[in-house]
């Protein structure tokens, strides 16, 4: 009895081998397949029906380093310029150009001013003297327009002598002019199927190795063999077709 026990229990349990992983997944192929279909479908759906597409409109400004009023020559002009970058685009991201924005362009109305700085895109660069701006919005004309108007407020109130700003002064100028976008510029709609593709993918495997887990039957006698740490002498036939070859 204590032999027949500790040959049913060993001590000793084997994990799953590589190749036993690739046959559970063979087998669940069909599963594996129709799950990543539905996940795709979802994918393309949502891609071309439900997400809106958004056009991006760009300007940019450059910097114009003053070399009279700083009293200084034209590489230590240069430096003095490019250490406030920071503050130009604070400056062009700033509660006053926004508010000028939203009052010259109608179709803003209804914007708010955090819902207008959401659109639009800052960046600069240490290496060059120059202000990139993006606005991105369902509309191309107002994408372009917002760009536009934005970059033109910008200079205008930095050069407004009443707003005592001499940093800023006689310092931008638009360098290349918005223009209509032809096409969206989202959704990255390439991006979103191989996501797709790869999320379905993922989902489906992991379902196959649940349905597995929770899955506590015998399929085969060598696992019969291996779990129990027995030699099968015979076996039943599980199926109609299995019963039919036996008859």
């Amino acid at each position: 009895m204590d032999e027949y026990l500790e040959r049913v229990n060993p001590e000793e349990e084997a994990g799953i081998s590589l190749q036993e992983l690739f046959k559970i997944l063979w087998n669940n192929i069909a599963l594996i397949l129709i799950v990543t279909l539905w996940v795709v479908v979802i994918g393309i759906v949502y891609t071309f029906l439900v997400v809106t597409p958004k056009y991006t409109s760009e300007t940019s400004i450059i910097v114009q380093p003053d070399y009279e009023a700083t009293g200084t020559n034209e590489q230590s002009a240069i430096v003095i310029a490019n250490n406030l970058l920071g503050t130009y685009r604070e400056f062009i991201l700033s509660n006053k150009v926004m508010d000028s924005v939203l009052a010259d362009v109608p179709e803003l109305s209804d914007v708010s001013r955090s819902g207008l700085k959401s659109m639009i895109s800052v960046s600069t660069s240490s290496s060059i003297l120059l202000i990139n701006i993006s606005v991105e919005h369902p509309d191309p004309v107002l994408a372009k327009t917002i760009a536009e108007t934005l970059a033109d407020n910008a200079i205008e109130i930095a050069n407004d002598e009443t707003n005592s700003l001499p940093f800023l002064q006689d310092k931008l100028k638009v360098l290349d002019v918005a223009e209509e976008p032809n096409n969206p510029s989202s959704p990255n709609k390439t991006l979103y199927m191989a996501i797709s593709v790869i999320l379905g993918g993922i989902i489906a495997v992991g379902i196959v190795f649940i349905k597995e887990f929770f899955n506590n039957k015998f399929k085969t006698v060598e696992e019969v063999e291996k779990t129990l740490n027995m030699k099968v002498i015979s076996a039943v036939p599980g199926t109609v077709k299995e019963r039919k070859l036996v008859d």
